[in-house]
């Protein structure tokens, strides 16, 4: 594919070309006794629900996704085809994106006593969001001035897109409140400290433009566009005439660092029948287990890059065909980018400082119920929530709503079964096993349309436990007396 020229598709297809990656999102095991330390990130109090003494997530990698303007073809999910591209969905409608991705590394849950456990551990997280207003586009359109031809009544032309990437280390209280005759009420709060990989944001507002009728061509000028775009300055760092350490270096101290809180609490209604059978593990039994949660209550920051700019406006002129002659191949970065977009704006003004942005914070409702001694069915409500002032920082956004997930499980092995409704209205039909210390499932399971494979996602876990034998009390030996 050609070169295509760009001004007004710039910021459309940043969302093609940026590195998409918010949320612990191991969704088949939320609200399971033994979700341990990868539940802790999903409501804080759960540390104290496992009968486990302790569990460490060695290594855990969950991506989750959901598009509508690009879709992967000749993709086989037996692997008898691995070849897989990707492509541009065309057509006239509403573009979106989320993206989720986090990988957990020695995630650990520690129970200290019958009434209180900690948890901590590392995670290198990611948070993308992005959105545009209708517009038509198909493939074959090479030239600015076409654009803009096919989209007169679109007008005017939005579009965003943000994306947050961070490492952070956590540490987690969790303490029981209550533990009375019929109940268990237990709280917990997780206190995290980040430093932010990489922050990028961009935004075109207010595109508009008007059609001159001319005998051969007709051309299409921009009367309005503002543009607002940024990213961190540790994304500047490398520079090739030094040496890897002085670039890791540079990097370090273009890094700025951050922090979030979750905070939640567990309300256990206890099994009665197994009360009365004396079951060493009948404070785990339940009937209903009720959770609530205030998770990613925080932000990560970053320093603006040197080409990071906002604009307002256009110059007399700046029409379709000026955009080709202005947006050619010759550009190779973003100064040559920015440049260019001086000689065609209002007014140009370069960004300095810090910037903020928000992690996705949502409130979760969860509730567990206990069918028979293996099969439960969990419910899951996510609502987003905005508690940092949108003027000061850039918002990300979790992609959950409600998720229902029935469940046969024991301490080692289990089968899940997801079916979760979007945000943006989307059904899945997700799926889980868990076999020993590894948990491995699909957001959706990967069937359907071609135009579909792109969405829902993956995870995998592999963590380790106590065996049986070290959990089990030791009878104590005896003597007869002679």
């Amino acid at each position: 594919m050609k070169f295509i020229p760009k001004i007004l598709l710039t910021l459309f297809f940043l969302t093609l070309c940026t590195i998409r990656s918010a949320g612990q999102q191991y969704q088949a095991v939320h609200g399971s006794n033994f979700a341990g330390s990868l539940g802790v990130m999903n409501n804080p109090a759960s540390a104290l629900s496992s009968p486990l003494p302790w569990d460490i997530t060695l290594f855990g990698f969950q991506l989750k996704n959901r598009t509508n303007f690009f879709y992967l073809e000749k993709y086989d999910p037996t692997g008898k085809n691995p070849q897989l591209a990707a492509w541009i969905q065309n057509g006239e409608y509403k573009r979106k994106l989320n993206t989720q991705i986090n990988i957990n590394l020695l995630n650990t849950r520690i129970r200290t006593s019958n009434r209180s456990a900690i948890s901590f551990g590392m995670n290198i997280r990611s948070a993308s969001i992005g959105a545009s207003s209708t517009y038509n586009f198909v493939d074959s359109i090479l030239e600015p001035n076409t654009f803009l031809k096919v989209n007169m009544n679109n007008q005017p032309l939005d579009a965003f897109v943000r994306s947050s990437n961070w490492a952070e280390a956590y540490g987690s209280l969790a303490w029981n409140l209550a533990d009375k005759k019929y109940f268990i009420w237990n709280a917990g709060a997780t206190i995290k400290a980040n430093k932010g990989l990489a922050g990028i944001y961009a935004a075109i507002n207010n595109g508009q433009f008007k059609e001159y009728i001319r005998p051969v061509l007709n051309i299409y000028e921009v009367t309005s566009v503002d543009l607002n775009y940024g990213y961190s300055a540790n994304l500047d760092f490398w520079d090739p005439a030094a040496s890897t350490q002085a670039n890791l270096k540079r990097y370090n101290n273009q890094s700025k660092s951050g922090g979030s809180i979750d905070l939640g609490m567990e309300l256990i209604i206890k099994d009665q029948q197994q009360m009365e059978l004396f079951n060493n593990r009948s404070q785990y039994n339940y009937t209903w287990k009720f959770g609530l949660s205030v998770l990613d209550l925080g932000y990560a920051k970053y320093i603006y890059g040197i080409e990071s700019a906002n604009t307002s406006g256009v110059k007399p002129n700046i029409n379709g065909i000026a955009l080709t002659r202005k947006f050619d191949s010759t550009i190779t970065g973003l100064d040559v980018l920015n440049d260019s977009i001086q000689t065609a704006v209002g007014q140009f003004n370069t960004l300095t400082g810090e910037f903020r942005m928000s992690h996705p914070t949502r409130l979760v409702f969860n509730v567990d119920r206990q069918i028979t001694d293996l099969i439960y069915i969990n419910a899951e409500l996510s609502v987003p929530i905005m508690v940092l002032p949108a003027s000061k920082y850039i918002r990300t956004q979790d992609m959950n709503l409600l998720t229902v997930t029935p469940r046969r499980e024991t301490p080692k092995y289990g089968l899940y079964l997801p079916l979760s409704l979007t945000r943006d209205g989307s059904f899945w039909i997700g799926a889980a096993v868990k076999a020993g210390p590894v948990l491995f499932g699909f957001h959706r399971v990967p069937i359907g349309t071609k135009t579909s494979y792109q969405n829902g996602g993956v995870y995998l876990a592999y963590t380790i436990s106590p065996s049986e034998k070290l959990k089990k009390t030791k009878g104590k030996i005896i003597k007869c007396p002679k």
